[in-house]
């Protein structure tokens, strides 16, 4: 079974928690031989291990657990929240804000690792597709893989005349016509002042979008209705674009075999 990021990170978070104080507990017997200010350095170093491997919020927690449990079981007077040694209060205040700090690279970390990720999963949909339209996989099953990896509804590609050439949908093909024609780089309606948009970016207008596929033989469109109302992200629409462009060529390939 695989985790969800977001399951993922509560883990972190938990681990970030729980190691701190096991930590602590752990370096109780050196806390008469070794200043809390050198101790200190064991939970930044765990505080920073977290913020790699379990990102932002994982750190965070991490970072204010360590700072209280280095207070709490190895600075005078032990297993109390004060501090009474003026060495000891700075080493707080250090380890809590370099533990801050190392939170704040785990954020750009996960950002970058979450944009990785996107283009990552974009290409792979681009490649796939290529490889479907070298193998001459019928356009219905094109199509159908198009609606999973951007979670459509529904997938219609019709001719001039606006007769069904292929479909993808998860009922009954909409019989319907969209009446509004998209961008075919920006996805937004081309005719439309008002533009919807969703949790991650534009919106499909409510009763579908056409994107005009141009072709020697005439004028093709790929109808799409949405299946998720928090949008597409910008490289999401550029993805589907790219997809749906390379879809021209290949039609007039079929056409003339």
């Amino acid at each position: 079974m695989v985790m969800s990021r977001t399951d993922d990170a509560r883990v972190w978070m938990v681990t970030g928690a729980l190691g701190s104080m096991a930590l602590a507990v752990a370096l109780v017997p050196l806390r008469t031989m070794v200043a809390a200010s050198n101790l200190a350095f064991v939970f930044m170093a765990f505080t920073i291990i977290v913020a790699e491997l379990g990102g932002h919020a994982a750190a965070l927690v991490a970072a204010v657990v360590s700072a209280m449990s280095l207070n709490f079981f190895l600075m005078e007077p032990y297993l109390r929240l004060t501090i009474s040694k003026t060495d000891d209060i700075v080493a707080f205040f250090a380890l809590a804000a370099c533990g801050f700090i190392a939170a704040a690279f785990g954020k750009r970390r996960e950002r970058w690792s979450e944009v990785a990720g996107r283009a990552a999963k974009e290409l792979d949909v681009l490649q796939r597709l290529i490889g479907q339209l070298r193998d001459r996989t019928p356009l219905d099953g094109i199509l159908g893989d198009l609606k999973r990896s951007f979670g459509l509804s529904a997938v219609v590609l019709r001719d001039a005349g606006d007769r069904i050439l292929a479909a993808a949908a998860a009922g009954s093909t909409p019989t319907l016509i969209p009446e509004t024609q998209l961008n075919s780089d920006t996805l937004l309606p081309s005719d439309e002042a008002r533009v919807r948009f969703g949790a991650r970016g534009v919106r499909l207008p409510e009763g579908g979008g056409r994107l005009r596929l141009r072709t020697d033989r005439g004028v093709v469109w790929l109808d799409l209705w949405e299946g998720d109302p928090q949008g597409f992200g910008l490289d999401e629409s550029r993805t589907l674009a790219i997809a749906a462009s390379l879809l021209e060529p290949e039609l007039d390939r079929r056409r003339a075999g």
